[in-house]
C-alpha cells in the first residue's frame, strides 16, 4: 500500500481498482476508507492517519494485556489455593473486549457520534472524522472494527437499514453493538423500534436485517452516505465522482452501473451514459430494472441521430 510518501490521485485510483479485483476477506476496510477519503479531499499524505490507526490498536492491546495479566494472577492464586480442585477459565470475556474498545475509542481518544450536525459531509469522511473525533455510525464502526479485528476478535457489520450496527462474536456469546452510542449493546426491542422508525410501523424484524455485510459492502454503504448528501446538496457532478469510485471498488455491482448511467444521462453526458447503461444491461441478471434502463438507452441513442 501507499506508505510514507505524498499521495497521487492517479495512484489512489490504481489502488482502489486493485481493491475492486481483490477477494473480500483481503480488503482492509480502514485503509480503503482512508484512500477514498483522501481522494475526495486531496489529502497530501495519509501517514499520520495510519499512525493514528496503529495507536488505537496499540492502546487496545495494552489494555487487553493488563486485563489478561489480572486474570492470570487470579488463576495463579486459585491454583495455590488447596481448597480449589481446578482453576477456572480466566480468559477475557466478551464484556471485557467491549469494555476495552469503549475505553480506547470513546474515552481515551474521545470519539463520539455527531448528533448536532449529523448530515455534514465531513461525518462520512474518515480523515475528517479522525481530525474532529466525531462522525457517522458507519465511520465510527469502521474504526471499531479495525481495533477489534486487529486484536483477533470477530466483528462484522450488519445489514440493518438507516443506522450502521456491528455484531461482536466470541465463542457462543454475541452482542449487537451501536458504534454511534459508545458501543452500546442493542437488544431486540431496540432493533424492532428503530427498524419501524426507518421503514414504517408495518416493518418487521427479520433475519435479513441481521445478515453480515461484506467488507466491500461496508465501503459501498460508506460512499452511499456521501453520494446521498451530495445529491441532496444539488451537486450531481460530485455525486457522479463518488459513484465512479464505487465502481472501482465494486465493478461487478449492477445497481451502481445503473445509477451512474442515470446520473450521466441527467448531466447530459450522453455517450458515457450509453456505455454505462449498456454495461448495466449486460451484467444485470435481475430483469426488473431492465425496462426503465432500456427505455432510457433508446432515448439517448435517438438524441445522437
Amino acid at each position: 500500500m501507499l506508505d510514507r510518501k505524498s499521495l497521487d490521485q492517479a495512484e489512489i485510483g490504481t489502488f482502489l481498482q486493485a481493491i475492486g479485483q481483490a477477494e473480500d476477506d483481503s480488503i482492509d476496510v480502514a485503509e480503503c476508507a482512508l484512500l477514498l477519503a483522501a481522494s475526495e479531499q486531496n489529502t497530501a499524505s495519509l501517514d499520520r492517519y495510519r499512525d493514528h490507526l496503529k495507536c488505537l490498536v496499540k492502546d487496545a492491546q495494552s489494555l487487553k494485556s493488563q486485563i489478561q495479566a489480572q486474570y492470570n494472577q487470579t488463576q495463579y492464586n486459585q491454583t495455590q489455593n488447596k481448597t480449589s480442585n481446578q482453576a477456572e477459565n480466566n480468559n477475557p470475556t466478551i464484556n471485557d473486549c467491549l469494555g476495552i474498545i469503549e475505553t480506547v475509542l470513546y474515552d481515551l481518544h474521545g470519539y463520539k457520534g455527531d448528533k448536532d450536525n449529523y448530515n455534514d459531509l465531513k461525518n462520512a469522511n474518515i480523515i475528517s472524522v479522525i481530525d474532529q473525533r466525531k462522525g457517522l455510525p458507519i465511520v465510527l464502526g469502521i474504526l471499531y472494527m479495525h481495533i477489534a479485528r486487529s486484536l483477533g476478535w470477530n466483528v462484522d457489520g450488519l445489514n440493518f437499514p438507516g443506522h450502521f450496527l456491528l455484531r461482536f462474536v466470541m465463542g457462543k456469546d454475541r452482542q449487537i453493538i451501536d458504534p454511534f452510542e459508545r458501543g452500546a449493546v442493542r437488544n431486540t426491542p431496540w432493533l424492532r423500534s428503530t427498524l419501524k422508525s426507518y421503514l414504517g410501523k408495518s416493518a418487521e424484524l427479520t433475519s435479513d436485517y441481521s445478515r453480515s455485510v461484506t467488507n466491500r459492502g461496508i465501503l459501498l454503504r460508506l460512499q452511499n452516505n456521501v453520494k446521498i448528501r451530495l445529491i441532496e446538496a444539488q451537486e450531481p457532478e460530485k455525486a457522479l465522482l463518488i459513484l465512479q469510485q464505487m465502481l472501482l471498488i465494486a465493478p461487478r455491482e449492477p445497481s451502481i452501473w445503473r445509477e451512474a448511467g442515470m446520473l450521466q444521462a441527467f448531466l447530459n453526458n450522453i455517450l458515457a451514459a450509453i456505455d454505462t447503461l449498456e454495461h448495466y444491461l449486460m451484467i444485470e441478471e435481475d430483469p426488473r430494472g431492465h425496462p426503465e434502463a432500456a427505455n432510457l438507452l433508446r432515448q439517448l441513442k435517438a438524441q445522437l441521430n
